[in-house]
């Protein structure tokens, strides 16, 4: 059964988003286990960055300018005050799932709770004994304008943080 939260950020966009996309993170170490002796040390670091940037995903932006888009998207709608994002996180038990299970589960949940209406990057976290994504999503809808306001009753109201258990179980 996983485990989620979510906060409000205020200030600057870039460290949260660099925070999670960090390839120290997201890199899974497993990969080198997976044996290339042959390659040059050139091209393992290639393929470790390939391989790193599998646990980061975006919905209605790259992740790799995702800052730039969620910073026009204010722009636009001329809310660029206040929280700037909110980030989240969600935290499997070890051994639950695979990280390409989580990483799968965190773009879905992502998607069913903000992808018709935000920008979001998901990055799962595997650097630790235990895999979790994170989820930094822009404060304000890049469709419509309107903020989103993560409180009690919105958290409530949408329900899609309970279908991880259901994601979990399908495994």
């Amino acid at each position: 059964m996983a485990t989620t939260a979510i906060w409000p950020i205020r200030g600057r966009l870039d460290r949260a988003i660099a925070y999670i996309k960090d390839q120290e993170k997201t890199y899974n170490p497993a990969w080198e286990q997976r044996g290339f002796p042959a390659l040059s040390s050139l091209m393992q670091c290639a393929m470790k960055q390939a391989a790193a940037q599998y646990s980061v995903s975006g919905i209605r932006c790259d992740p790799q300018s995702a800052r730039e888009a969620m910073s026009l998207t204010k722009r636009r709608f001329q809310k660029e005050g206040g929280i700037v994002l909110f980030h989240g996180y969600q935290s499997f038990k070890p051994g639950e799932v695979t990280p390409e299970q989580a990483h799968a589960i965190g773009v879905e949940l992502a998607n069913r709770l903000w992808g018709d209406r935000f920008e979001v990057v998901i990055a799962t976290h595997l650097n630790t004994g235990v895999l979790h994504n994170h989820f930094v999503l822009n404060s304000v809808s890049c469709v419509d304008g309107k903020r989103f306001y993560a409180n009690k009753a919105t958290y409530i109201a949408q329900q899609g943080w309970h279908f991880v258990d259901e994601l979990s179980e399908k495994g």
